[in-house]
């Protein structure tokens, strides 16, 4: 949120063009450029004038002043935030710089960008101290005429307020109490003598009896009262002080009050029992003074135990050597310190924030481990979406490479077929296929993949992926296929991917050997929901189940609510990347259907893989592309005409040869306007082409979904496959919506291209010229 509404700023810059620029990006910014100065001596004297709210200031100016004396008088006479836009950057500059706090410290030369971050930060700081201050000065304003005296104090024990009642009360002046100690200021003790501790809000409240101390004001003399006290937090719940309320008792005199040197040294934070969160207190040699019951709870120990402890002592033992130089630097440099740290023992992750306060520091704690968890999450979704992206982008062009390489390949070996057998085509067949399926899992897991279903019986399936899977040593699989299962509308590539991950988990979590059990059937309604009635007994679950089941360690109780978490993984030592189920899972759903775990440790794990039965099936099946040709159909005409619209020109050449050698008559194009101009051609000529073949994605020229509105527009019967890389692009899930007779992923072989061309040229006819 920025307040550029509310913000006034001077500029203070020796380099007027720099200026100038400037304060033209703010004004368009919205922000109030009040004026541009070339000196400090010219800022100063504007100053009551223009009434900036921030000031942008140069080090090096025009004049005898320099911009951090300048801004040190600026300061002296209003609150106004600096930030320091120059190009120094050597170590005194920055030194001398610091000491005036400034709300940012801007490096030249800089961007816009960055000019705009620097002044909205310091514009959202500027805002946020005002309203606290506009808000403590409410409350003290309100204070000012109570007749109770009210005290308020910081967390490093200094006096920030005193009301007329509590100057009158302790003999001291308002304004110079203000910045003193509050020991100094408010000294209390007991009937007895001994000091008293100042009372906290839980106290107060279970005292059955007023409790009565005794004030020894400035002049020494000993005044009984009665107090209580309450924290002061800001807007977002952080403690930032104390505040004292005290009137005057009637009462005998007391005792003779222990000399001051004898009072006790406990620091402010006894005052904050009322506290939630743990608080402690440390020294100048991180030895615990205080810690309220809260860092008590935290650290189970008692008060005896823990007072005199180190810090380093109580915190893991990695804790020092990852926080010790910042604590350090706070406690020497009487500076505020944040840090977040991971506590084994509870699994917690806690926020420490140290406050100066004597020599040493004043430790406020607090549970910080959701907000981590959140941040983490949304992490890991910054980093699928990225992913995503990097997959999408990734998967064209490498699945275009594939294409070639595969159809090459392919080609050879249907050349050599009856002439030799070359073991190494076959290999480097496989592994191209492997690192197609590498691909898609990318783009799987990056939450693409839309399914590309056609129909298909999981029974073959499963055979086929066991054909050509490498079984483990010492596993023995077993497959059980329900016998009559219909076909079902699936991505074939896809559901051997899931099934693939699936096997591997198995085999990992058996590495001395055992047994898998594989499992596809039509689950009853007991299966589907154990243990419940069955009110239906004709009803039967529409669906298909996939089982594979081991005989392995099991999944421990705590771990299986993250086992779908994107990086979780308990096998890190063996480079387990921690994606396959979550790849199954994006697989599962992308079907409509469901991924369930059930496992006992030492008995092993049963993952189900249930798929529904809907009206995809027929959608999928539209086209007939759930045939398979063992040869290849008649066709009613001679050399069908084939137009093929496709950038890469190693793949266009790929399918020319295919098509042409297989007795088609081929023209071909480099991009989508180029192919609806030779299709009107060939229209005018009465040679119109049999079939389209379009490259959904071509850069820098009009693709294939642009290209077959023109040509629907041209010949709304128009017959047109659709090819990509792009597995994910709604295009390739449902081509009829967008006019095509069917998709042909990439990459693919020559072979799957005929099956599926000659499919689509039989079922639908080919048209002849009239």
């Amino acid at each position: 949120m920025t307040h550029s509404d509310r913000i006034r700023i001077l500029i203070v810059e020796n380099e007027g063009l720099v200026g100038c620029d400037m304060a033209t990006t703010l004004g368009k910014l919205g922000y109030v450029v009040v004026g541009i100065c070339a000196s400090g001596e010219e800022a100063l004297e504007r100053y009551d004038e223009l009434r900036p709210d921030l000031v942008l200031m140069d080090v090096h100016l025009a004049g005898q002043l320099d911009g951090i004396d300048t801004a040190r008088e600026l300061q002296r006479r209003s609150r106004v935030a600096i930030v320091y836009v120059t190009a120094c950057a050597d170590l005194d500059t920055v030194a001398r710089a610091r000491q005036t706090h400034p709300h940012g410290y801007l490096l030249k030369p800089f961007n816009h960008d960055e000019l705009r971050l620097a002044v909205e930060v310091a514009a959202q700081r500027h805002f946020e101290e005002n309203e606290r201050q506009r808000r403590e000065h409410s409350y003290f304003e309100a204070f000012q005429s109570l007749a109770d005296g009210v005290i308020a104090a910081d967390l490093s024990g200094g006096v920030v307020f005193m009301n007329p009642s509590a100057a009158r009360a302790t003999g001291w002046n308002a304004q110079e109490a203000v910045g003193r100690s509050l020991n100094e200021v408010f000294r209390i003790y007991q009937s007895t003598g001994e000091p008293a501790e100042i009372l906290s809000v839980e106290a107060a409240a279970s005292q059955t009896a007023e409790r009565t101390v005794y004030l020894t004001t400035l002049g020494g003399e000993r005044v009984p009262i009665q107090d209580r006290t309450a924290p002061l937090r800001d807007a977002q719940g952080h403690l930032t002080g104390l505040i004292i309320l005290f009137r005057a008792a009637a009462v005998p005199a007391p005792v003779e009050a222990a000399p001051l040197s004898n009072r006790s040294t406990a620091p402010l934070v006894d005052v904050v029992e009322s506290i939630s969160d743990p608080l402690f207190a440390l020294d100048a040699r991180w030895r615990v003074t205080y810690a309220n019951a809260s860092a008590l709870r935290l650290f189970d120990r008692s008060l005896q135990n823990m007072l005199g402890l180190s810090l380093w002592d109580i915190m893991p033992t990695a804790t020092r050597e990852l926080h010790h130089e910042a604590f350090a630097h706070a406690m020497l440099h009487r500076e505020t310190v944040n840090r977040e740290l991971y506590l084994d023992e509870k699994q917690i992750w806690l926020e420490l924030r140290g406050y100066p306060f004597g020599e040493g520091l004043l430790l406020l704690v607090q549970d910080v481990t959701a907000r981590r968890e959140e941040a983490e999450r949304r992490n890991r979704i910054d980093r699928l979406e990225s992913l995503g992206l990097l997959a999408r982008g990734f998967a064209h062009d490498f699945n275009n490479l594939l294409t070639v390489l595969l159809g090459n390949i392919s080609l050879a070996e249907m050349r050599l077929r009856n002439a030799i057998t070359l073991p190494e085509l076959h290999t480097a067949k496989q592994a191209t296929l492997q690192a197609q399926n590498l691909v898609q899992q990318l783009l799987t897991f990056a939450r693409g993949g839309a399914p590309i279903k056609t129909q298909i019986r999981l029974g073959d399936l499963i055979e086929t992926f066991f054909t050509h899977h490498t079984r483990a040593n010492r596993v023995e699989y077993r497959i059980e296929v329900q016998p009559g299962l219909p076909q079902i509308a699936i991505d074939g590539a896809q559901v051997r991917r899931l099934i693939s991950n699936l096997i591997r988990n198995a085999e990992q979590a058996q590495p001395n050997g055992g047994e898998i059990i594989v499992r596809c059937f039509a689950p009853d309604h007991a299966e589907m929901f154990p243990g419940e009635m069955v009110t239906d007994t004709n009803f039967q679950p529409s669906g298909l189940a996939i089982e594979v089941a081991d005989k392995g360690e099991g999944i421990p109780a705590e771990h299986l609510s993250h086992i779908f978490e994107p990086y979780f993984s308990t096998r890190k030592a063996d480079n387990a990347t921690g994606l396959g189920l979550t790849v199954c899972e994006s697989i599962a759903k992308a079907h409509g259907g469901s991924l369930t775990v059930s496992s006992e440790p030492g008995k092993g794990t049963t993952v189900r893989f249930y798929l529904p039965l809907d009206s995809d099936g027929e959608e999928a099946d539209a086209f007939g592309l759930s045939k398979v040709f063992d040869a290849p159909p008649e066709l009613n005409a001679a050399n069908p005409r084939i137009l093929v619209l496709e950038d890469d020109p190693l793949v266009r050449s790929l399918i020319v040869r295919n098509l042409t050698s297989n007795g088609f008559d081929v023209a071909e194009s480099a991009e989508g306007s180029e192919t609806v101009r030779m299709y009107q051609e060939s229209m005018t000529q009465g040679r119109a082409f049999d079939l389209v073949i379009l490259d959904l994605s071509i850069p820098n020229g009009m693709g294939g979904v642009r290209a077959m509105e023109k040509l629907r527009a041209l010949d709304p019967e128009v017959f047109a496959i659709v090819s990509s890389g792009y597995s994910d692009d709604p295009v390739m899930a449902n081509p009829a919506s967008y006019g095509f007779a069917a998709v042909l992923p990439k990459p693919y072989e020559p072979a799957d291209m005929l099956r599926l061309v000659r499919n689509i040229l039989a079922t639908r006819g080919i048209r002849r010229a009239p």
